[in-house]
């Protein structure tokens, strides 16, 4: 069989419009009624395999009764598939079972068997379809399809006759509602998520054949709609972008388990965001911390990395994604330069024009707050403009939210970098501040020395009297006191390697911070504050942060 675009369309129809066609005629005949049983399959046509790591100390967690997800720990005893008081985050994680991977990675007869009963457990409990119930959304039946079918061989080794049937009936059942309902509502990284599992179920079950042509019809669309040019995801979004790229490696190693060509554009799509995937990384492999992502697990990036085959280097700048990366010695600068996304895909977009981070050796230094994985209150408050290391004008975002949580305002902004042997610089400006306070922010962030010299100035042109601070969130790593009276910070990394920021025009201080680059609740950390009150037409705030000689 073939995959490409052109086979993606059964003689002239959708797969979708096809199986609702048949289903209009079904309902019509005289003894649909009497039917014949589907036939429930016996093995699966292949195994799409896993080549993602697990977490060990979850998995024993579970075998001890606890159930940590987002954010919430649930007793075995209190676990049911609608607990009481659960977030929508842990229900979807719940029954999403991408869990058993954690479990595999334990190992073991004990571990199979947990896995197995938590599988029946769920199949006594969802015998059929509910839509509108918690689990039964097309992101986590998709998600739940491809983790079955990937992990079959874990929990389904030694099983029974009865269990065995039990699931593959319930399989065939969840992929047919899956193929009715998508895409419904869904897009970005959540449809995709979907797909994979629509994808896996065509591969793996013996009436898969149009559930494939319509997964992938669908995901050659995606590809088309939610990559840029630059590679970088239309969401803007790191780790979105990283997530895309993993979604595809398994769509290739699942294809290709099958023995069936690839479509072209899949490997393509690939090739082009792969090395934006590397772009966003710190030395220390971390993600930086943007538009609503957080730094993840470096060994599972590059596992993704050397699994997608792809070649191609780091980029310098990501001109349609927005953004802008400058290297020096061991140091490194990614800055934010770029617009807001679709109005649809920016739900989960941040305020922070013109913030950066600054990374030198395995030491991440300055970064941005981050974002948490649960919605809430934090969530929303790490979208804003002061959660970013950048300029904020009297405490308010520099571009704003409409009531469905969609960025609105796209304010101008101009780019240039420049590099040669000894410096590199990006030089950036926004007009977010100019409808309210008549303000433009411009930002020239420079490396010199080697990267051991990080100097920088915010100037704010146009009408005076505006409050403003220049914020520099600190990772939770790096220690911090002021020194010289008040007039220097000395700043002191988990390395040993110590540096003293300085400014001009401006007050320092320190204030207490947060970092959400990882797990599910914020971390205490500190930030450098510079204030003051702009002057027109110019008010210049110069700065610099610069390594400590031994």
């Amino acid at each position: 069989m073939l995959l490409t675009e052109q086979s993606l369309i059964y003689r002239g129809i959708r797969p979708l419009q096809k199986l609702g066609d048949i289903a209009k005629i079904n309902a019509l005949l005289p003894l649909a009624g009497l039917a014949m049983p589907q036939r429930v399959p016996e093995r699966l046509r292949v195994v799409p395999p896993d080549p993602w790591a697990g977490d060990a100390a979850r998995g024993r967690d579970m075998m001890a009764g606890i159930f940590r997800f987002a954010g919430q720990t649930f007793e075995k005893e209190e676990v049911s598939w609608r607990p009481a008081n659960a977030k929508p985050e842990w229900l979807d994680e719940l029954h999403g079972f991408e869990w058993l991977r954690d479990l595999r990675s334990v190992g073991g007869d004990r571990a199979r068997r947990m896995a197995r009963e938590m599988v029946l457990y769920w199949l006594r409990h969802n015998e059929k379809p509910q839509p509108g119930l918690p689990g039964w959304g097309a992101e986590v039946t998709g998600v739940r399809i491809a983790a079955w079918i990937s992990f079959h061989d874990f929990f389904c080794a030694s099983a029974d006759d009865d269990f065995r049937h039990a699931w593959f009936a319930s399989l065939v059942k969840q992929a047919r509602y899956l193929a009715r309902v998508l895409p419904g509502a869904l897009y970005g990284i959540p449809l995709m998520r979907a797909l994979k599992g629509l994808a896996y179920s065509g591969l793996a079950l013996d009436d898969g054949e149009e559930r494939l042509e319509q997964a992938f019809h669908m995901v050659l669309r995606e590809i088309k709609m939610q990559i840029l040019p630059d590679g970088g995801h239309v969401s803007r979004s790191p780790q979105s972008t990283f997530e895309f790229l993993q979604c595809l490696v398994d769509l290739r190693t699942a294809v290709t388990a099958a023995r069936l060509d690839l479509p072209a554009e899949l490997q393509h799509a690939i090739d082009k965001l792969a090395p934006a995937v590397k772009f966003f990384r710190h030395s220390d492999g971390a993600f930086c911390q943007f538009n609503g992502g957080q730094e993840g697990n470096p060994n599972i990036c590059d596992a993704t990395l050397m699994h997608s085959g792809a070649r191609g280097k780091a980029m310098k700048s990501l001109p349609h994604c927005g953004y802008e990366k400058i290297q020096l010695g061991r140091a490194s600068v990614i800055m934010d330069v770029g617009l807001a996304g679709m109005p649809k895909y920016s739900q989960r977009a941040h305020a922070g024009l013109l913030g950066f981070e600054y990374g030198f050796g395995k030491d991440r230094v300055i970064v941005n707050c981050g974002t948490t994985p649960v919605a809430g209150k934090w969530r929303d408050l790490l979208r804003s403009t002061a959660a970013h290391s950048t300029l904020v004008v009297d405490n308010r975002n520099a571009c704003t939210f409409d009531e469905n949580g969609q960025l609105s305002a796209r304010p101008e902004m101009s780019t240039q970098r420049s590099e040669d042997e000894h410096t590199a610089q990006i030089a950036a400006s926004h007009s977010g501040y100019m409808p309210r306070y008549g303000l433009v922010h411009h930002r020239r962030v420079t490396l010199l020395d080697g990267g051991e010299t990080l100097s920088g100035e915010d100037i704010l042109s146009g009408k005076a009297g505006a409050h403003f601070a220049v914020r520099f969130h600190l990772h939770p790593c790096i220690q911090a006191s002021l020194i010289q009276d008040g007039a220097e910070i000395l700043l002191r990394a988990r390395s040993g390697i110590g540096w003293r920021f300085a400014a001009e025009n401006a007050v320092l201080s320190m204030e207490d911070s947060v970092y959400a680059g990882e797990g599910d609740t914020p971390r205490r950390a500190l930030q450098i504050v510079l204030s003051g009150i702009s002057a027109a037409p110019d008010m210049r705030v110069a700065w610099q942060l610069r390594r400590e000689k031994a």
